[in-house]
């Protein structure tokens, strides 16, 4: 499990890796999030031979990512309306 400390600096090292978001055109978004859900269903495929402890390795990242990413599609949806 991961300390407070040590998860501060990944959630910090994930916003760093992230492109502006705010800057992206939509379909550089929508090929962003695409990539994401895909990169999860292949966890999803190997999840009955991994451990516990890898699958939160192997998605920790990946959630804090598509977390922002869906923030985006919301904050543009909203404006769209």
């Amino acid at each position: 499990m991961e300390s407070l400390d040590e998860r501060l600096d990944r959630i910090e090292r994930e916003a760093e890796d992230m492109p502006q978001l705010d800057k992206l055109s939509d379909q550089a978004l929508r090929l962003l999030l695409s990539q994401h859900i895909q990169d999860m269903c292949s966890i999803g495929h190997r999840i009955s031979n991994i451990s516990f402890d890898e699958i939160v390795k192997l998605t920790q990242s990946k959630h804090g990512a598509l977390g922002m990413l869906l923030r985006e599609c919301e904050i543009r949806g909203r404006s769209a309306s």
